[in-house]
């Protein structure tokens, strides 16, 4: 988890002091000795990096799903945008989706694991 709060202040472009205030710790020390594992990060602190920057805690927590929330808006629009017939994905989309509902209840299950296998394979890799 120290490494994923670094990673935060990093892609942030802040100093440790900057990083601190903006959760409310004043020591540019605390925020190094929490970096370097040197001191245990609290679920005040969690919340408070998650909702400062928009981190999902999950991911912070233990590394697992995205790095940051999407708002439901902005997921809405996604699939939206996905769903408009002139999409060149549409039919590849709208084909998944029949296919999938067609399974039986084993093999939708089948395809979900293999699914989440994959994604967690690419994220170690860095995709």
């Amino acid at each position: 988890m120290n490494l994923r709060l670094k990673k935060i202040r990093m892609l942030n472009k802040m100093s440790q002091e900057e990083f601190g205030k903006k959760i409310g710790i004043e020591s540019r020390a605390h925020i190094s000795a929490l970096e370097n594992g040197n001191r245990n990060i609290t679920d005040r602190i969690i919340k408070d990096v998650c909702r400062e920057f928009n981190i999902n805690e999950d991911w912070l927590r233990t590394g697992n799903g995205e790095m940051y929330n999407i708002p439901e808006d902005e997921t809405a629009a996604i699939v939206s945008e996905l769903l408009e017939e002139d999409n060149p994905f549409y039919d590849i989309i709208k084909g998944i989706i029949k296919t999938y509902q067609e399974l039986d209840d084993k093999s939708q299950r089948i395809l979900l694991k293999f699914s989440q296998e994959l994604l967690n394979n690419l994220k170690k890799r860095g995709h």
